[in-house]
């Protein structure tokens, strides 16, 4: 599933270190930038997980969508939209708008599976019935609490493969 890094852990569990780190370090500056959080946490944490953030086969950036723009789009091996993923700055919690923000673009393109982060939060869940149910979720986790192995388990539920066997 990840890739091996220096026999030090896995790709993702040292993409989660960089993110806490980022986070820990630099919070002041990610507050209310969704841009820098994307670039600098949700793009690492996207590449460990297989996406190739740089590669429009694999994901979307800014895909639009009847006058709105996805963050990101996550491309099936078959060309169809997987899953979006609503980005929000390092300070903002997850909120029932913005989970209906990102249902709304998951249910607008057809994907199966809606994600909403600010990098350090990250909400999962496959879409059911056209909106978000507690029961459909796929992932939720934290990034800077808990065990970095627990996380990175946690997360590869979003790898390519794993959604497309959902």
């Amino acid at each position: 599933m990840t890739e091996l890094n220096d026999g030090k852990g896995t790709r993702l569990e040292e993409s989660i270190k960089e993110a806490r780190k980022v986070l820990t370090d630099h919070f002041e500056y990610l507050r209310g930038n969704e841009t820098a959080t994307r670039a600098l946490i949700i793009d690492g944490v996207l590449n460990a997980l297989g996406w190739h953030v740089k590669d429009p086969a694999w994901v979307r950036l800014e895909h639009r969508a009847n006058g709105n723009k996805v963050d990101y789009v996550l491309v099936s091996s078959t060309g169809q939209f997987l899953a979006i993923v609503e980005a929000k700055p390092a300070d903002s919690g997850p909120k029932d708008t913005d989970r209906r923000q990102a249902s709304g673009y998951a249910t607008e393109i057809g994907a199966r599976f809606a994600v909403l982060t600010n990098g350090g939060r990250w909400e999962a869940w496959e879409m059911v019935q056209q909106k978000p149910r507690r029961d459909s979720v796929v992932v939720e986790v934290h990034v800077t609490t808990g065990k970095i192995a627990e996380i990175a388990s946690t997360l590869q539920k979003l790898q390519r493969d794993a959604l497309e066997q959902k």
